[in-house]
């Protein structure tokens, strides 16, 4: 028992110096800030030789704290001060004592591949040649540089409409990569120069070229010059993961108006077609009415011909039986039954007489059967014109008719177009604000500590052209060192990445 209780003294200590030594206590940073640099040399062709991560961790705290940052890195150096990382498992762990907040900066080697492919191409008089050939050279020079996006994905994208309603797409969407492509021509060497849309700064006798591309998935830059004594500097190509400010379309408001006064007329339209419709369909009532009334009246002026002959025939037998009577009466003066069938029988040719002819019954005009054959014929002539005239306006209803529903259709695709064409602009911003947030997320190349803020940039660089120059060694100044010593931090930095880029 003695000897346990004697142990546990000691293996309390042993934990405590363990704890200690391994950093079991220190506090995590109140702040992390995470920039990587990515500086890539690049062969002549585009295709990668080195790349190097330069990791700028920024912390706030205080006491001895501890930042985990990730990424497989190969060669890690400390640029900024003494602490070295326990780098383990694609961790990299770092140990610093911070008073208030505090910087390290570290670099390392990397072969993961970039965001951006690159292939170079060169031309000589039109011919594709190699890049160190060129040197010296004189002739037309063509360069094409081809920039290709590695960071796809598939987003299902869901927006609302014109009206709210709700759409759902699926894209095949490239995290935005604004791309500066670089390059300085020095106006000895060249001249016919054909940039394209490259943005122009003279400096002295240098102008420098950049271009500003996002390829999605791919851009290609080309550019052509007339050299003499071919010698071209190295291309820069600076990748930001970021989308160009994008103006909003200012006529979306107006088109989404027009889409509504369309609709409006369309509607009106379709009112328009159903009255047209019920006035064809009342002129056809009216026409058929008209119609019947023209038959039933060239039936009864049938009838009245058949009258009217009658009549005739019945005036003209009653002539004869008239002058028979009169005959009959003058050679028996006496017989008053002849004399009063004579008076009948005047009577009678009197009444058949203005059934025939007309004339005043009881002191009022009474027409004859042949003027009421006149009427007959007349008002049937009328109702004919009036059916035919109906017919014109139930054929110009439904041409009517017709010309609306041609222009409620031209109208209502008018309006699917527009409600279309709005829709592809929701989609399209939807995509935007989709690709703007890709962006935004992508914030770090290898890994960056947990809650930390993170901003990534890639610098690539290739070599120059230029004729094989012989290092004079005698020239060279001996290296002492001393000179090491006096630069501050910021200094040895640049002068680090210096030797990085020019002496790779």
């Amino acid at each position: 028992m003695n000897a346990v209780k004697a142990t546990i003294p000691v293996l309390t200590a042993a934990t405590l110096l363990l704890s200690s030594a391994t950093g079991t206590y220190a506090a995590a940073p109140d702040q992390v800030v995470d920039r990587e640099t990515v500086y890539t040399l690049l062969n002549s062709d585009g295709t990668v030789k080195k790349s190097i991560v330069v990791d700028w961790l920024y912390f706030k705290g205080n006491g001895n704290v501890t930042v985990t940052d990730y990424g497989q890195l190969q060669h890690i150096r400390n640029i900024s001060g003494l602490e070295k990382p326990v780098v383990q498992n694609g961790q990299i762990i770092w140990d610093a004592e911070v008073k208030g907040e505090r910087s390290i900066y570290y670099s390392g080697e990397t072969s993961q591949p970039l965001p951006v492919d690159v292939s170079i191409n060169y031309y000589l008089n039109g011919k594709k040649v190699d890049a160190p050939s060129l040197a010296g050279k004189n002739g037309t020079v063509k360069i094409e540089i081809t920039l290709k996006n590695r960071l796809k994905q598939k987003k299902n994208i869901s927006y609302s409409g014109y009206k709210g309603a709700r759409h759902s797409v699926e894209k095949e969407l490239y995290t935005p990569i604004l791309s500066l492509v670089s390059l300085n021509i020095s106006t000895e060497h060249f001249t016919d120069m054909k940039l394209g849309d490259a943005m122009t700064v003279m400096s002295g006798k240098t102008m420098s070229a950049t271009w500003m591309v996002v390829p999605n998935p791919e851009e290609t830059i080309t550019l052509e010059m007339k050299g003499t004594d071919i010698e071209l500097e190295p291309i820069t190509i600076t990748l930001i993961p970021k989308l160009p400010p994008v103006s909003e379309v200012p006529v979306k408001e107006q088109l989404e108006k027009l889409t509504d006064g369309i609709q409006q007329i369309s509607s009106a339209l379709d009112q328009l077609g159903d009255g047209a419709n019920q006035l064809a369909a009342g002129n056809r009532q009216v026409k058929n009415g008209l119609n019947q009334l023209s038959e039933g009246l060239g039936q009864l002026n049938q009838v009245n011909q058949a009258h009217e002959g009658l009549v005739k025939q019945s005036l003209e037998t009653n002539r004869q039986l008239l002058a028979l009577a009169q005959n009959l009466a003058a050679e028996k003066p006496q017989d008053a039954n002849l004399q009063a069938l004579v008076q009948g029988l005047k009577g009678q040719q009197q009444m058949l007489k203005m059934l025939a002819e007309g004339g005043n019954l009881q002191g009022k005009p009474f027409p004859g059967l042949d003027k009421m054959e006149e009427g007959l014929k007349g008002s049937k002539a009328g109702a004919d014109k009036l059916a035919a005239a109906a017919g014109q306006l139930e054929k110009g209803s439904l041409q009517l008719k017709t010309g609306i529903e041609k222009l409620s259709g031209g109208t209502a695709e008018m309006k699917n177009g527009l409600i279309a064409g709005l829709n592809k602009l929701y989609e399209g911003e939807a995509i935007l604000h989709q690709s703007k947030t890709a962006a935004e997320q992508y914030d770090t190349f290898l890994g960056k500590p947990k809650g930390a803020k993170g901003e990534v940039r890639f610098i690539l660089k290739t070599d120059p052209i230029e004729p094989v120059k012989v290092k004079d060694s005698a020239g060279q100044k001996p290296d002492t060192g001393s000179e090491e010593e006096n630069i501050s931090f910021f200094e040895k930095v640049k002068k680090w990445l210096s030797d990085l880029f020019l002496n790779p």
